[in-house]
């Protein structure tokens, strides 16, 4: 494992390592001795020194990079205007007064005109791409500077138990600065510079028109990921270039947050089903947006799995339900045709949606009464949607700041459908009754065609560093498993992967394909990139070829499952080897016999001793992220060849010498 203090002097934006904690100093002043109260003073003063250099770097490079947006800002409705005439329209043809026709008509004041904009278009793409990386980059910067802060004052305390820091400083800990919210307006300023950037060139934009999708042999494919809180701004800058944040509603403050209340019986039985992925497995949860502790309006989801053999795909329901009615509704006294009169005496609703909405909100109510389900589970967390408004093929949602809350049926809410006693983030509520999920969640759903391949930027971003898969991740399922552990028999399968490390090494700056400069523009770049193998820190152990054929290796789940096979044979060798002595041993009419079978009980015991501390320990390497191998026993297959070859041999010898 990388020690934290070479991490940062090796991962920190070159530039930029001199305005960053000099972690090494005060770790080396921690170990001076005597430690006394003068040296204490001197690491106390060195750490605020240190962490006010940080905070001041911090402050001057976040300011330039605002005015630098705001310049950009001010830049692309002129520059928008004067490439208007310029820009493809929606039938995909030039206007009449293009570079082309302009050259054309000998117009050479036109043209000189046309080349002068697009210089400056060329430039200003340069800019947002290069301002995008430095707020990766700073936030990077930031984030690495705030844990060895963290880490100094820890190792403080541990080694200078006499002299105790953290509660001092726990106002700036608590406080999280330069945490990802810190960054929250500039990616959505430069998600709208980056969108009227694609509409200028006439690429996809928020601003298109829906060209609708061939719904015929459409694949449509979701996968989720886990993304550290360091390079949680990262993945919006890389999403963002190409495509722009989602705003419901324009001209209005948009509340991130998203809350749902999961249901389910004593036993368990939605989250048993769901688990086994039974065919017509159901799921239902009561949501809501904005305001944790209160709305006016919530959604019912039922979600119905199909396996893939009944030739029916998953689907998702809802409807919109008062919270007002909420508690009637769910026993059984407020019947949802009364909503669906209100809304056909308004008209604002075509009659089939009107039906499909009583039909649904009828089972629903059914469902909740007939399996006696209750409020088990809340989550609730900030969601930030990539996608054009017009155009459903990409869409990219990242979820942060995700929370569990214990629910656990009406009686503990005073009859309540959810808990009313608090409010994010949560702080009020036991600690047992509350979980905070250490990292952000990723889902990238695509609709393509048949044969056609995922855009290569998203191809990037799924094989990079920044992200780690986990398929089929469900944060209902995660917090049943950790709130009701002694009422389930199958947990899912990350957790095996929570107490591991997700952090990678990143990849030096040129070969990073995640970055949105023009750093590895470079022609000599480009044909190395696509026609060579590298191997990266990012993903040490196997190759990555640069090209869409990238094809993502689960390094841990694939060579712990090897580990796991490699040791049950040579179980099975011991045992076969065992058997055979107790045979010998209880069943031979001779002490030569058991000799000789004790012998080899021996053998087949040391075999099995040695193979299980092995699994143990390579099991551990990669569990702590530390799992490179190599993993090939040079040595011991030959040893025990030989010591099995002389043991046969001894046998004879005695046998023959009786």
């Amino acid at each position: 494992m990388v020690k934290f203090g070479d991490k940062l002097d090796n991962e920190v934006f070159v530039d930029w390592r001199f305005y960053s904690l000099d972690y090494k100093e005060l770790k080396s002043r921690i170990s001076v001795e005597p430690y006394t109260l003068v040296e204490h003073r001197e690491f106390q003063r060195s750490l605020d020194e240190e962490k006010e250099k940080v905070q001041a770097f911090f402050k001057l490079k976040y300011n330039e990079l605002v005015r630098r947006i705001e310049a950009m800002e001010k830049a692309i409705p002129s520059l928008e205007e004067a490439l208007k005439p310029l820009t493809p329209h929606d039938d995909g043809h030039a206007s009449e007064y293009s570079a082309e026709n302009s050259e054309d008509s000998g117009s050479k004041d036109e043209e000189g005109q046309s080349i002068a904009q697009k210089f400056r278009l060329s430039h200003l793409d340069h800019e947002i791409g290069r301002v995008s990386q430095e707020v990766k980059d700073l936030a990077y910067f930031s984030g690495l500077n705030f844990t060895a802060v963290k880490k100094i004052l820890k190792k403080h305390d541990k080694n200078r138990s006499s002299y105790p820091l953290l509660n001092k400083y726990s106002t700036f800990l608590s406080s999280k600065p330069f945490n990802e919210a810190t960054y929250d307006n500039l990616i959505l300023r430069l998600s709208d510079l980056w969108d009227k950037v694609r509409y200028i060139h006439g690429s996809s934009s928020s601003m298109d028109k829906a060209n609708g999708v061939d719904q015929q042999n459409i694949v449509r494919k979701t996968t989720k990921y886990w993304v550290h809180i360091d390079n949680v701004v990262d993945v919006k800058v890389l999403v963002l270039k190409h495509l722009p944040v989602l705003i419901f509603k324009k001209g209005v403050t948009n509340d991130p947050a998203l809350n749902s209340i999961y249901f389910d019986n004593d036993n368990l039985d939605l989250y048993r089903e769901r688990m086994k992925r039974e065919e017509g497995a159901q799921n239902l949860r009561f949501r809501w947006y904005g305001d944790r502790t209160k709305t006016d309006e919530v959604w019912v989801e039922r979600k119905t799995h199909h396996e893939d053999w009944t030739a029916q795909k998953s689907i998702k329901e809802r409807f919109p339900i008062k919270e007002k009615h909420m508690n009637d509704y769910l026993a059984g006294t407020y019947k949802i045709k009364d909503a669906v009169e209100e809304l056909r005496a308004k008209g604002k609703k075509k009659e089939k949606d009107l039906l499909d909405m009583q039909r649904l909100g009828d089972e629903v109510q059914q469902m909740v009464l007939d399996q006696k389900l209750k409020p088990m589970i809340r989550t609730s967390y900030n969601r930030t949607a990539f996608q054009l408004p017009a155009d459903a093929r990409v869409r990219i949602s990242l979820d942060t700041d995700l929370t569990l809350v214990r629910e656990d049926g009406f009686s503990r809410n005073n009859g309540d459908w959810r808990r009313m006693d608090t409010g994010f983030p949560f702080k009020d509520l036991p600690k047992e009754d509350v979980i905070y999920f250490p990292y952000a969640v990723l889902e990238i759903k695509l609709q393509t065609q048949s044969g056609q391949e995922a855009p290569q930027w998203a191809v990037d971003l799924a094989n990079s560093h920044l992200v780690e898969e986990v398929p089929k991740f469900s944060k209902f399922h995660h917090a049943i498993a950790n709130f009701h552990h002694e009422k389930v028999d199958k947990v899912p399968f990350w957790f095996y992967q929570m107490d591991r490390s997700i952090i990678k090494a990143r990849p030096p700056r040129h070969l990073d394909p995640t970055r949105v400069d023009d750093v590895d523009s470079d022609d000599e770049d480009d044909s190395m990139k696509s026609e060579h193998p590298i191997q990266t820190p990012a993903n040490a152990g196997h190759l990555v070829r640069l090209t869409k054929n990238t094809v993502k290796i689960d390094k841990f789940g694939k060579i712990y499952f090897s580990n796991e096979r490699t040791f049950l044979r040579w179980l099975n060798m011991s045992v076969q080897i065992i058997s055979l002595a107790l045979l010998l041993i209880n069943l031979a009419p001779d002490y030569t016999s058991r000799y000789i079978g004790t012998l080899f009980a021996l053998i087949g015991v040391s075999i099995l001793s040695y193979n299980l501390y092995l699994f143990h320990v390579r099991a551990h390497a990669l569990r702590t992220n530390d799992g490179d191998g190599p993993y090939e026993l040079k040595v011991e297959p030959v040893t025990v060849a030989a010591v099995l070859a002389s043991a046969i041999a001894l046998a004879f010898y005695m046998k023959w010498n009786q």
